[in-house]
């Protein structure tokens, strides 16, 4: 009984601890996939895409990157872009993240072809 208690606790803890990573990956994986075809602006499919994960249980800078992307006319508007850069310069940040909010700054009208190269890996294609 005991052993099988320490195992469904160190169960709970792996989850606890990889699960969010898990479904943030997802999220950037989703919002590269966006990215990567955007025209201007995010279409209707798009929006309700990040509006999902906004409402989903991804942390506050993964919410915000779908907030900027969901708000791109263009190009990044200013306050986003300042959340933008701060997620790029924290190191805290996953990586995937950081880069995903580092290609968002630079996005005028449409991805470069580098960036899309990097959208891609991103994204698992």
């Amino acid at each position: 009984m005991k052993s099988t208690v320490r195992l469904l606790a160190v169960l709970v803890l792996f989850v606890a601890t990889y699960a969010p990573a898990a479904f943030a990956d997802d999220a950037v994986a989703t919002m590269a996939k966006i990215v990567s075809s955007l025209q201007h602006f995010p279409n209707d499919e798009d929006k309700q895409a990040l509006a999902a994960i906004g409402a989903g249980d991804a942390n506050e800078s993964v919410k915000a990157v779908a907030s900027a992307i969901a708000g791109i006319s263009h190009k990044v508007g200013g306050a986003d872009k300042a959340t933008l850069e701060a997620i790029a310069a924290n190191d805290a940040e996953s990586a995937p993240l950081r880069e995903l909010a580092t290609i968002v700054v630079g996005l005028h009208h449409m991805p470069s072809a580098e960036a899309k190269i990097a959208l891609a890996a991103l994204s698992g294609e």
